[in-house]
């Protein structure tokens, strides 16, 4: 039969049984071939000191000195001390690993001592438990005892009978006195896993299936011991599984009572509402009884090589509400529904803040201690009892048709009540503090946000964390503004976000809300003896059905109150049914373990309102119930059904790979956008809509979808798509400019993709300058611009991110520019905020009627320190010294006017009018004049024209720096080309361009003035010395007097150099220059000229190299990077956090496709 072993169990059962088969057989041959060896241990040394020292060893015999005990054995007669070596062996503390070892001297003893297995055998029935009456002293040496004996008979120190009359006894033993208590478990387990091959044919099931590392065997393939007999082996195998019988028995009783107690304990919390103590105690002793037997059956049945049979559990009486959660956990677990309606929605109510991550400790140390007991409620799904709660169903007529005036009379509060109110205000008056506490409560009637609850329970902690603003607090959660309704969300906020730092003051508000609640219930009248508003009881169930949202009041209590209102669904209790339903109706139905019994509870509700007769009641039904359970029929089911029969598979799959993007998975989606087919129009304006959708992301994944952006962009078919989703983000922008308040949300994530596709090269720092600009230039027209202050939001976003790319370079300075104007639209309005605050308040001390509502009373906390970040992130560095900001309205203005007077000159110079400058040109153009008969004219002439060339090169020297400006904002791109061409050339070496030749004809009047002074060389050699182009050498003429030391003719007059030179003049004619290379001037500009132009070259090297240098240096760290992402994955490069360098833009997620 095949069985399923542990490998290192296999491996370790053939090694042993190899040795205990080869040792026993050696025993037996010396047994048969017994010899008189008194001569040979008579010649073995016998001195009392050596064996003395020999037995001081077997005392205190280990593993390690084994070895040397058989060498001195080999040496010593010690005849005289078998009785006391085998006591000496047994009373040993060993080891399981020790036994192997131990056994080796047990052999060698007992080949050289015959008698040394009996004086063994008689040591061990004295420590062993054999009869019934021997009680078990140490369970741990008993378990090595028992091995150690296993051991010794199969490798045949003992006789046949003489070990294993031992071992069977006390196996007998062990398993016959030990069928009630089971207390001896756990030592025959081990005994079976180390031995039970050998002794009883027994093959252990491996510990754990999934952890171990198994192999298949046949049982007929494993080596076996033939120290017992067949019947031997059956006679222990029975007895272990005798033993596992009766665990099992007494396991699957133990069963039985624990489902006997539960079923008990059930019936009767559902016919009284909870269970007697005892029977709880009971129940509990038993699964804790259950749980251990089952625990130790099941490792007893793997030693002895069984399969534990299931235990048969009772059944649960509500097997329809169990299957009915399984089923609402499978449709969670498979997004068929949402436990919450958005994403934004379950981080209202599960993302909360830790405040003693974020405020000292010394500021809540006082309370953070409970001191009180939790609020008595309800911890368990199954206490709550929906069996009975339609008894009232059948409504008393009496009762049902009291009128609305009846049941809702209302009175004005009493003069007591004023009177005490009053006198609390005063005494608190006197309160140190109360300057802060009354704006904190004028701060809670505007909560709107996550935010700002965040903010406003930091403030309390840091500020107000006293016993008496606690007590103000726990008044103002019980008791809030019945017309406030939509603040109790964030109120129930707060209070969560409090619970860790003050449990006292969340159980406090916890206890107050159920008691009032119950008070509600049973009718109880207040103080004044008036009924209570419907609003108030409104309020009330609203706030505890918040805190269930939030974990502070259990399901289980949320359940047991809409029970109790259900039970009773008259008067005002299905207005506040209705309220619970609607506020965490559709939480609790959705709920795993709560929507069994919210659905009957549903069922109960339906019921109940077709008898109801008011109708107003019966719609505050209607409405509430479909909110937990939205018809089939509805407007939104309709749609949703219209959407998928439009939505066809590609669709979503391309709003899953563009939604659904993040840091795991940007590379896989990244291919698959590679893949769709976007020569489809259809996909690909699909595709594009969703890329352009920046708000349906995390605003934390838009860095992702930029990155993959930029891959896509990567490929020359693809790059159009950067484009067309930039232009979307800015046309986004433009329209939340021109309707302020509509598409806040959206302009705001479109603000934050652009600077995040900025990082990754979709767009030029040009650009990200002009939307910054547009958000702070564009005009405001709405009455309540003053209030709106998303623009300020934006424009912090966008800065905080590209923050790092813009303190280095010619985007510092930009950046700095653009502050100066930022830093005044922040303060007008701030200023103006203030303004109208301060004059709304006037108006209403003054009686007029001023709506304040969603107002703030300060300035927002958060956009002021979104604001000071900006401007701490941008300060310079220390050794550049501290830039100090502008720290009010006139100081920005005074800073942006000395900005524009600084620059405004040189923008008119700049776009002037050029007509004077052309004017000047044309005269010193029309100036030149050719004269072929007067030398002196033409000298002025050449000098005019060369006058005007160096201006004409002078004007486009300006032209070309101007040109250079344009060219360095476009630095980035020319860098890329750059570098390409550079690469291009050292791979492709250019071919050399030939020489262009220039045809140019000689004028008529070059033509004669040549002539003639070849006609009259001979007769007048001074002129030809003076005008011919040879003139640089001396005349040859005899005639003519040429002092060499004063450079002077014959004539007195000072020797001139002169050439004639034909230049390209009006409309492309040639035109002659003479020119004068004595002249000092002229000599000077060429060496200057000559001097620039090996700067030029020296400078053109000096790039070049580096150039070079930093294109190697690249590669090496893109081969560095390709290593890296192969490991873990590449993502967008951090923006550099030094400020010496200039930050480096990442490159796309997939290497090479650049």
């Amino acid at each position: 039969m095949s069985r399923t072993v542990e490998k290192s169990w296999l491996e370790e059962l053939k090694k042993r049984v190899e040795y205990q088969e080869t040792n026993r057989l050696k025993m037996v041959e010396i047994r048969e071939n017994v010899l008189d060896n008194e001569k040979e241990l008579r010649s073995l040394d016998s001195t009392l000191k050596k064996t003395t020292s020999f037995m001081k060893k077997i005392k205190v015999l280990s593993a390690a000195g084994v070895p040397q005990l058989i060498e001195e054995l080999s040496k010593l007669n010690l005849s005289k001390f078998v009785e006391e070596m085998a006591s000496g062996i047994i009373e040993t503390k060993l080891k399981i690993s020790d036994i192997p070892k131990v056994a080796e001297l047990c052999l060698a003893i007992s080949a050289k001592y015959s008698n040394f297995s009996e004086q063994m055998a008689g040591e061990f029935k004295k420590v062993l438990p054999i009869k019934k009456s021997d009680k078990i002293g140490n369970m741990a040496k008993l378990r090595v005892d028992i091995i150690f004996l296993t051991e010794l008979c199969l490798c045949g120190v003992f006789n046949e009978k003489e070990g294993l009359q031992v071992l069977g006894a006390v196996l007998s033993y062990l398993i016959q006195t030990d069928k009630a208590e089971f207390v001896n478990v756990g030592l025959l387990t081990t005994v079976s896993r180390a031995v039970g091959w050998q002794i009883a044919r027994i093959v252990p099931l491996p510990a754990a299936l999934e952890d171990a590392d198994t192999v298949d065997v046949n049982e007929d393939s494993l080596p076996t011991s033939s120290a017992l007999s067949p019947e031997q082996k059956k006679t222990i195998r029975e007895l272990f599984k005798s033993y596992y019988d009766a665990l099992y028995a007494k396991t699957e009783k133990t069963c039985s009572a624990r489902n006997k107690a539960m079923k008990k304990v059930k019936r009767q919390e559902r016919s009284r509402g909870d269970a007697a103590d005892e029977d709880k105690n009971t129940l509990s002793t038993l699964q804790t009884e259950l749980d251990a037997l089952r625990k130790i059956t099941n490792e007893l049945a793997c030693a002895i090589g069984v399969q534990m049979k299931a235990l048969k559990e009772e059944a649960s009486d509500d097997e329809e509400d169990e299957a009915a959660n399984l089923e609402m956990g499978r449709r969670l677990a498979e997004g068929a529904v949402q436990l919450w309606n958005d994403e934004e929605t379950k981080a209202f109510y599960e993302d909360l803040i830790d405040l003693r991550q974020m405020v000292p400790k010394d500021l809540y140390k006082d309370s953070e201690q409970r001191t009180l007991g939790k609020a008595a409620m309800a911890e368990r799904i199954e206490d709550v009892d929906v069996e009975n709660v339609n008894e009232s169903g059948q409504m008393d007529g009496r009762r049902q048709t009291v009128q609305r005036g009846d049941s809702e009379r209302e009175t004005s509060p009493a003069d007591e009540q004023l009177h005490a109110l009053l006198k609390e205000a005063v005494d608190a008056a006197e309160e140190r503090g109360l300057s802060k506490w009354q704006s904190f409560a004028l701060d809670l009637d505007h909560l709107v946000s996550k935010y700002s609850t965040d903010q406003a329970a930091i403030y309390f902690v840091s500020n107000l964390n006293n016993k008496g603003c606690r007590k103000r607090l726990i008044k103002l959660m019980i008791e809030p503004a019945s017309s406030r309704m939509d603040v109790l969300p964030f109120y129930a906020r707060l209070v969560a976000t409090l619970e860790n730092v003050m449990p006292d003051l969340t159980t406090e508000i916890v206890t107050q809300l159920l008691e009032r609640f119950r008070g509600f219930i049973q009718g109880k009248p207040t103080a004044g003896g008036d009924r209570v508003k419907v609003e108030v009881k409104m309020v009330c169930v609203m706030m505890i059905a918040e805190l269930m949202k939030f974990g502070v009041i259990s399901r289980a209590e949320g359940l047991s109150c809409l029970r109790q209102l259900v039970y009773d669904l008259r008067g005002h209790a299905v207005e506040m049914t209705a309220t619970v339903m609607e506020s965490a109706g559709l939480y609790l139905y959705r709920h795993t373990d709560s929507h069994a019994k919210m659905k009957r509870l549903l069922e109960v509700v339906k019921a109940k309102r077709d008898r109801m007769k008011d109708q107003r009641q019966a719609m505050l039904i209607d409405n509430a119930y479909f909110t937990c359970l939205p018809p089939e029929d509805s407007k939104e089911e309709r749609l949703r059904l219209k959407l998928d029969e439009e939505d066809t598979p590609m669709k979503k799959f391309i709003r899953h790979i563009i939604l659904d993007i993040n840091k795991q998975n940007i590379d896989v989606h990244l291919k698959c956008l590679r893949r769709l087919e976007w020569s489809n129009p259809e996909i690909s304006d699909y595709a594009i809509r969703y890329l352009s959708s920046t708000w349906l992301l995390p605003i934390e994944n838009l860095e992702f979808v930029a990155s993959a952006i930029s891959g896509l962009c990567g490929l020359a078919h693809l790059e159009w798509i950067g484009m067309a989703v930039i232009d979307a983000s800015i046309e986004t922008i433009r329209i939340s400019l021109e309707n302020p308040g509509t598409f806040n949300q959206l302009a705001h994530s479109a603000a934050v993709f652009l600077a995040e596709a900025y990082i990754f090269e979709l767009c030029d720092e040009d650009l990200i300058m002009q939307v910054l600009y547009q958000l702070i230039s564009y005009p405001e027209t709405s009455e309540t611009a003053w209030k709106d202050l998303h623009r300020i939001r934006i424009v912090c976003a966008m800065l905080e991110i590209v923050r790092e790319f813009f303190k280095n370079g010619p985007g510092r300075v930009k950046m700095k520019f653009f502050l100066l104007y930022f830093h005044r639209f922040y303060y007008t309005k701030r200023d103006t905020w203030n303004r109208e605050i301060m004059e709304r308040a006037s108006e209403a001390q003054n009686g007029l009627e001023v709506n304040l509502e969603n107002v703030q009373s300060r300035f927002p906390y958060e956009v002021e320190t979104a604001y000071s970040d900006v401007c701490r992130h941008y300060r310079r560095s220390k050794k550049a010294g501290i830039l100090r900001w502008p720290k009010s309205l006139e100081e920005a203005q005074e800073s942006v006017e000395m900005i524009e007077k600084r620059f405004k000159p040189q923008l008119k110079e700049l776009n002037g009018d050029r007509s004077d400058v052309d004017d000047v040109g044309r005269k010193d153009l029309m100036a030149i004049e050719e004269d072929d008969e007067e030398e002196e004219e033409e000298a002025r002439d050449s000098q005019s024209e060369l006058e005007d060339e160096d201006s004409e090169e002078e004007r486009k020297k300006n032209d070309f720096l101007e040109a250079n400006i344009v060219t360095k904002e476009e630095e980035d791109d020319f860098q890329r080309e750059l570098d390409r061409m550079m690469g291009e050339g050292f791979r492709n070496p250019a071919p050399v361009a030939a020489a262009q030749t220039y045809d140019v004809t000689l004028p008529a009047a070059a033509k004669n003035r040549f002539a003639r002074s070849i006609k009259f060389a001979e007769d007048t050699k001074e002129e030809v010395w003076n005008t011919s182009p040879t003139a640089s050498y001396p005349p040859t003429d005899p005639s003519v007097d040429y002092d060499e030391d004063q450079g002077l003719a014959a004539s007195g007059r000072p020797k001139q150099t002169r050439v004639t030179l034909m230049v390209r003049g009006k409309q492309n004619k040639p035109a002659l220059k003479t020119v004068n290379i004595d002249d000092d001037g002229l000599q000077q500009k060429w060496s200057e000229e000559k001097e620039r132009e090996e700067k030029e070259r020296a400078d053109m090297k000096r790039l070049t190299l580096g150039q070079h240098r930093r294109i190697e240096m690249e590669e090496e760290k893109a081969m560095l990077a390709s290593l890296n992402n192969s490991r873990k994955g590449g993502m967008k490069k951090s923006a550099p956090r030094t400020k010496q360098t200039k930050p480096q833009f990442p490159g796309p997620h997939l290497d090479g496709e650049w």
